[in-house]
């Protein structure tokens, strides 16, 4: 996998997350390919990582992942984003819907010939869930 190749298909992601385009990120990915996540651990195949997608549209229908510039190293490219929505239904649990949350994470994703063959997100899940209100805390 070519740094070129590597960057056509970053370009080719970003603008699927534009459109909220479920299938076109879909595509991206191997049909073997590796999609691993604090929220759903380690899924595989692209019907699997369609479904992650999915879930995530269907819980913010305006869920948007940005990010400025990648580090490639090929196979390989890295790179920090941020992700903003608004909660519209059940994420993990029981939302407050409408609340608006923002995060940032990291992902780290390997290239084969057929696509991405490993994804890794990273982002404070906890975080997200609290700030839907899934998750509750008590003050100290």
């Amino acid at each position: 996998m070519t740094r070129d190749r590597i960057e056509q298909l970053l370009a080719r992601q970003k603008e699927a997350f534009r459109r909220r385009d479920v299938e076109a990120l879909t595509e991206l990915h191997a049909p073997d390919g590796t999609f691993e996540s604090p929220a759903y651990g380690v899924v595989t195949g692209r019907e699997a990582i369609r479904d992650v997608y999915r879930y995530w549209y269907t819980a913010f229908p305006d869920f948007l992942l940005t990010w400025e510039s990648a580090v490639i190293d090929p196979p390989r490219a890295s790179y920090f984003w941020t992700f903003t929505g608004t909660a519209a239904g059940p994420f993990f649990g029981d939302v407050k819907v409408g609340t608006r949350i923002t995060m940032v994470g990291a992902t780290e994703t390997t290239y084969g010939e057929d696509g991405m063959a490993a994804t890794r997100h990273v982002f404070d899940f906890s975080g997200a869930l609290m700030r839907t209100g899934v998750l509750k805390v008590k003050p100290a």
